[in-house]
């Protein structure tokens, strides 16, 4: 597990590079750049920040789009100095409060202390607003929200009093816009209040355009939108600048795909550009994201510095060219924590779909100790290597009665060795079964033989001269030699660590005393907190 948890610290070390490239190290480098953006001076912003530390988590570009939003309210630096926390707030969140207060009619009140603000004010009466001069006094709060809507919105049997909570009218404008828009039942709408409450945080304007979009711009049917009504959360702009800046991923339309898997509609388009570019840098293929959507939810960096950890973890590696490598990368961490378990089990085969697969699977396949793979990842492995000859070549392998116990890597890395040797592809493709001994074992014959050939003298085993021999004749030799000291069973491909039951179709697993089960399965323990 040691190795397991360095392994980790390294990564948490690159994601952590790649993640502060954009952001401060100390106070003296965030004063540098924002005493100028707020004609501050220097020492007197070192002590600003010292109160306000929070702010060296944000990074520069998000700062500036923010200061230009507060200018564009017109607010003043030494009102922007006086709320800092409204710069902890996301850019979407800050538009969105403008946008809701101004539909509250807030006008010459609407300032960064109303933003700040807003939770509360959105929860006092409508009487309250107009004492505290918030609101025009002879203001019509219910004519003001009904004025919002494109359609004739007005809830049934709701009247006009000073007494009205705001956000509770809001939501009752809300229910009453998608009732008539998309023909919501009363059931579909308490299901859209008790899962995705939120959204009376988002103004009706966006809420208005996000259906608009959904439906003109991708299509999506009445049935498409109600069954994915976290969509309703969806930024607007980020919709309609999907098609132009990622028109498509793995050769599919980007709207055909966001039909398919309309989760994509809530990851900003710039994000999925970048990803894009970080997979394609390692030359993975994009199209296994169009069945693995979760790679999308991580960032950037994070891909990267997952992309490197796999690696530098030889059983991860030769899977780099996978289809379902994007699989392997969302769920990297999990699937380092099984790899490590199943290592200290000695269980050698398990294929990418296991260590990426649900607990209840996992956890099948360690209680079932079947120590075996499908041989999906080889044929996959042999397709990069062999091209069209792979299938033909993959079918000779299965003629082996134990080819289903011989791990991935460890065919790699024979091929590795027969490669560096000389061997050429067509060689190994003709005595492709080789690729299932141990290195070890193939080593000490093939230098048996080749001391045999360069000295004329007669092997000791086959009993003749190997005189004018190919390459391709020597790893048949090679075979001969091993499963010769196995009486021709197919036992000659395990270890001598390796111990199967009567059966040859599973391991003996037997717990070990160092086995550390503090992840259990691949599972984190439940945290117990103390009360």
């Amino acid at each position: 597990m040691l190795r397991l948890k360095v392994l980790a610290r390294k990564c948490t070390q690159l994601e952590r590079f790649y993640c502060t490239v954009n952001k401060f190290n100390t106070l003296n480098e965030a004063a540098k750049f924002l005493s100028p953006l707020l004609d501050v001076k220097e020492p007197t912003m070192y002590r600003y920040l010292t109160k306000h530390d929070f702010l060296l988590e944000l990074e520069r570009d998000d700062i500036r789009r923010k200061l230009d939003y507060f200018r564009y309210l017109r607010a003043s630096n030494e009102e922007i100095l006086q709320q800092p926390n409204l710069l902890m707030v996301h850019l979407i969140t800050l538009e969105n409060r403008t946008t809701i207060l101004r539909e509250c009619g807030f006008v010459e009140s609407l300032n960064l202390a109303a933003l700040s603000k807003y939770i509360t004010l959105v929860r006092q009466k409508v009487r309250a607003l107009k004492k505290n001069l918030l609101i025009p006094a002879d203001l019509d709060m219910v004519e003001q929200l009904r004025k919002q809507f494109e359609l004739n919105v007005l809830p049934v049997g709701l009247k006009s009093s000073d007494d009205l909570h705001v956000q509770p009218l809001r939501e009752q404008f809300i229910s009453e816009f998608l009732r008539q828009r998309l023909d919501l039942s009363d059931v579909e709408l308490k299901r859209l209040w008790q899962s995705y409450s939120k959204i009376k945080h988002k103004s009706f304007g966006h809420t208005q355009r996000v259906v608009d979009i959904l439906q003109y711009d991708y299509k999506f049917s009445r049935e498409k939108i109600v069954g994915n009504l976290y969509l309703l959360h969806a930024d607007p702009e980020n919709l309609l600048r999907y098609p132009t800046v990622v028109p498509s991923i793995g050769g599919m339309d980007i709207k055909e795909l966001m039909v398919k898997q309309p989760k994509v509609m809530m990851v900003p388009c710039d994000k999925v550009q970048q990803l894009l570019g970080v997979l394609r840098s390692h030359e993975i293929d994009e199209s296994g994201i169009l069945k693995y959507s979760a790679i999308l939810t991580l960032a950037p960096d994070t891909i990267q510095a997952r992309i490197i950890q796999i690696k530098k973890t030889k059983e991860f590696e030769v899977l780099l060219k996978h289809p379902r490598i994007t699989k392997l990368i969302a769920y990297q961490t999990k699937a380092a924590i099984r790899l490590d378990f199943l290592q200290q089990l000695k269980v050698r085969c398990a294929s990418l779909n296991v260590l990426a697969s649900h607990s209840q699977g996992f956890e099948k396949y360690v209680r079932d100790g079947c120590d075996r793979t499908k041989g999906k990842d080889t044929a996959h492995f042999f397709s990069q290597i062999f091209a069209q000859k792979s299938d033909e070549v993959f079918t000779h392998l299965k003629r082996h009665p134990n080819w289903f116990h011989i791990p991935t890597v460890q065919i790699q890395e024979t091929m590795d060795y027969l490669r560096a040797q000389q061997y050429t592809l067509e060689d190994i493709g003709e005595n492709i079964q080789i690729v299932l001994y141990p290195l070890s074992r193939i080593s000490a014959k093939l230098d048996k033989l080749h001391e045999c050939a360069r000295t004329g003298r007669p092997h000791d085993e086959l009993g003749i001269e190997l005189v004018g021999v190919s390459a391709s004749q020597m790893l048949s030799l090679c075979l001969y030699t091993m499963e010769l000291d196995f009486h021709f069973t197919g036992d000659g491909v395990w270890p001598e660590q390796v111990q199967l039951n009567d059966a040859s179709t599973s391991t003996n697993i037997e717990l070990p005393k160092t086995l550390n089960k503090d992840y259990k399965y691949g599972k984190k323990p439940a945290v117990k907190v103390g009360l």
